[in-house]
């Protein structure tokens, strides 16, 4: 399996965080209804660091 390029890495981080910014909107908006959300706020950050850290493993490193 070949390794994403330092630009590949850029897009990807940059929708997971959109991504995790509109799930954490959407945990809140239904706690304000006083409902439970499947997930919270805290378990979303844990995956998204997770999986950040996961990408950049996968992503090949700059020389210097």
């Amino acid at each position: 399996m070949s390794k994403f390029n330092g630009f590949e890495n850029y897009l990807l981080v940059q929708g997971l965080e959109r991504v995790a910014l509109e799930m954490k909107a959407d945990i809140r908006d239904v706690e304000e209804k006083g409902k439970n959300p499947l997930m919270t706020i805290g378990y979303v950050d844990m995956v998204v660091k997770d999986t950040l850290d996961k990408l950049n493993s996968f992503t090949i490193k700059q020389k210097k």
